[in-house]
C-alpha cells in the first residue's frame, strides 16, 4: 500500500490504498493506469497558482511561459512552484518508476501547459529525443488541473507492446482507424485525475473545435536514458534535502541538450485580446516617451 508521510500531502486516502503492484501490473498489461482524484485539491490549486502568477510578461526578468498558436505551457515549473518539487520526488513516483525503469531513472522533461480549442495533435508515442526515435525506456505522468469532459487524453491500449517495432513515433488518424479504432481509451476526468503511460505507447489529446475551450495539466516525463534530458530549471531554496537519488534524477553534473519543447518565437505568438492589449499598452508608453524626449528644453520646463 502507499502509506508513507512523504506522499500524505499530496494524494487521496483512496489512491493511497491501492498497491504499487496493481499500478505497475496495469502499466505492462495496458500500458497505462488511470485513477480518478488521486491528487488532493489543495495540491492541485497550489501548482496551479504558482504556475499562472506571471503567465506572460515581455521583456520582465522572472520566470514566464509562451504561446503557441493552440496552447500555452510554462517548462519551468520546478523553478516556481515548491509544491510541484515535492510532489515530483515524493516516494510514490520514485517507487512507480523504480518499479518500471529500474534503479536509474531520470527526468527528461516537464511542462504545465493549456490546450485551447481547435488545437490538434497527431498520434504519437514519446519515446524520442529531439524528434528522432529512440529506445529508451520512459514513463509519462499527466495530470488534470482542470475537468476534462472533451479534449480529453487518448490511449491505444497495448500499442506499447507492438510500437517499437515499427521504430517510428508518429500515426496518422486513418491508421488507427483502421487498424486500432477499437483499443482507442478516453480519459475524460475531474481535476486532480492521474494518468502514468509507457512512452512507446500511441497516444494523443482529442481534438477540440470550440474556440473557448481550455484544458489544463501538467506533465512530466521520466526516463531510463540518466545522461540527458531538456535543460531544467530549478529553484535550490526547494532542495530539503541532497542524496544520490535526488542528484540522478535532475541529472546533477550530466548533459541537458534537448531541445526544449515546444520551440517558440515571436512569430508564434498569437494576436489574442490579452496580448495585443499588452502590445497596445507597450506601444502607446513609447510613443509617450519618444515624444516626451523629443519636446524642446523650453517647453517641458
Amino acid at each position: 500500500m502507499i502509506n508513507n508521510e512523504n506522499n500524505l500531502d499530496f494524494f487521496s486516502r483512496e489512491f493511497q490504498s491501492l498497491k504499487i503492484d496493481n499500478i505497475s501490473k496495469q502499466i505492462k498489461e495496458k500500458g497505462y493506469f488511470a485513477f480518478s482524484r488521486a491528487i488532493n485539491q489543495e495540491t492541485v490549486s497550489r501548482i496551479h497558482l504558482d504556475a499562472t502568477q506571471y503567465k506572460l510578461n515581455l521583456n520582465n526578468n522572472n520566470i514566464t511561459g509562451v504561446y503557441t498558436d493552440n496552447q500555452y505551457f510554462l517548462t519551468n515549473l520546478l523553478s516556481v512552484s515548491k509544491k510541484f518539487y515535492d510532489f515530483v520526488t515524493s516516494q510514490i513516483i520514485f517507487d512507480i518508476c523504480k518499479m518500471h525503469l529500474g534503479y536509474k531513472f531520470r527526468l527528461k522533461a516537464l511542462r504545465y501547459y493549456e490546450t485551447y480549442g481547435k488545437h490538434k495533435m497527431q498520434w504519437h508515442t514519446d519515446n524520442k529525443t529531439d524528434q528522432k526515435f529512440s529506445h529508451i525506456p520512459g514513463l509519462i505522468f499527466i495530470f488534470y488541473i482542470s475537468d476534462v469532459n472533451d479534449g480529453q487524453f487518448q490511449y491505444i491500449e497495448g500499442s506499447h507492446l507492438w510500437s517499437g517495432k515499427k521504430a517510428y513515433n508518429n500515426y496518422t488518424d486513418e491508421y488507427i482507424q483502421q487498424n486500432h479504432r477499437d483499443k482507442i481509451k478516453d480519459f475524460r476526468l475531474p481535476s486532480g485525475s492521474l494518468i502514468i503511460y509507457n512512452t512507446y505507447g500511441v497516444h494523443r489529446a482529442k481534438p477540440v473545435f470550440n474556440k473557448n475551450f481550455v484544458r489544463k495539466s501538467v506533465f512530466f516525463q521520466v526516463d531510463s536514458e540518466i545522461n540527458n534530458s531538456e535543460p531544467i530549471i530549478l529553484n535550490t531554496e526547494f532542495i530539503s534535502k541532497v542524496n544520490d537519488e535526488i542528484k540522478m534524477f535532475f541529472g546533477f553534473g550530466n548533459k541537458s541538450n534537448y531541445e526544449v519543447y515546444p520551440k517558440t518565437s515571436i512569430n508564434s505568438l498569437p494576436l489574442t485580446p490579452n496580448i495585443l492589449k499588452i502590445l497596445i499598452k507597450y506601444i502607446l508608453q513609447r510613443l509617450l516617451k519618444t515624444c516626451k524626449y523629443l519636446i524642446p528644453k523650453k517647453i517641458k520646463k
